[in-house]
């Protein structure tokens, strides 16, 4: 259902939210959609379809589905992959002012792409993409303590659509929201995206 309403048939990519009822202040009137493509929330998206094939049989008539939604999903994003390696907060918008390489959208789309290569549903093209995601975090967004502590930077600290104060979904919200350094919604996909990489690499 999410796949079939959020998804973007000139990109590919996939909308922020949607609303069925076109009354939210940020939904299209015609489509219900939000009006951007925020990076997390792909990134949300990618590793919940590559994560629920653990637990869905091989036989379930449903599961070639969840793969072609993923394979389709990571084909999208790999065509707006910075030269850096990494994804923008607005992926679609890297040269807007203001955007920004952020660290948990890419750590999630690495993680996605290479347990999605590791595991033989992505072809195997793909892993370039995940371990030039990874060079790039590891290159541009970490940093070290004068006494060794590892930092994850740019991470974007929260955004959301709706609520109060109101959150329009505009290019200018999602850019003003808050960057912190080790958010955990940073950490822990940089964590599992860095496992992926070892299991892939130790073949």
């Amino acid at each position: 259902i999410i796949d079939g309403h959020t998804r973007d048939a000139e990109t590919g990519l996939r909308y922020h939210g949607w609303d069925e009822s076109k009354a939210q202040r940020w939904a299209d009137p015609v489509t219900g959609t939000s009006p951007h493509f925020w990076g997390r929330a792909m990134g949300w998206y990618a590793m919940a379809l590559v994560d629920v094939l653990d637990f869905l049989p091989e036989d379930h008539p449903e599961r070639s589905k969840i793969i072609s939604i993923l394979a389709d999903l990571v084909a999208s994003i790999s065509n707006y992959q910075d030269d850096s390696g990494l994804w923008y907060q607005v992926v679609n918008l890297g040269d807007r002012e203001g955007n920004y390489l952020e660290a948990s959208a890419s750590a999630m789309f690495v993680y996605a792409i290479a347990k999605g290569v590791n595991h033989g549903y992505l072809d195997s093209k793909f892993y370039q993409v995940a371990e030039s995601g990874f060079n790039g975090l590891v290159n541009r967004l970490i940093s070290f303590d004068e006494d060794g502590a590892i930092n994850l930077n740019q991470v974007c600290s929260v955004a959301g659509l709706g609520g109060d104060p109101y959150r329009d979904g505009s290019y200018e919200y999602y850019i003003g929201e808050p960057v912190a350094v080790n958010d955990l919604k940073g950490v822990g996909p940089f964590i599992l995206a860095s496992i992926e990489l070892a299991a892939g690499n130790s073949d």
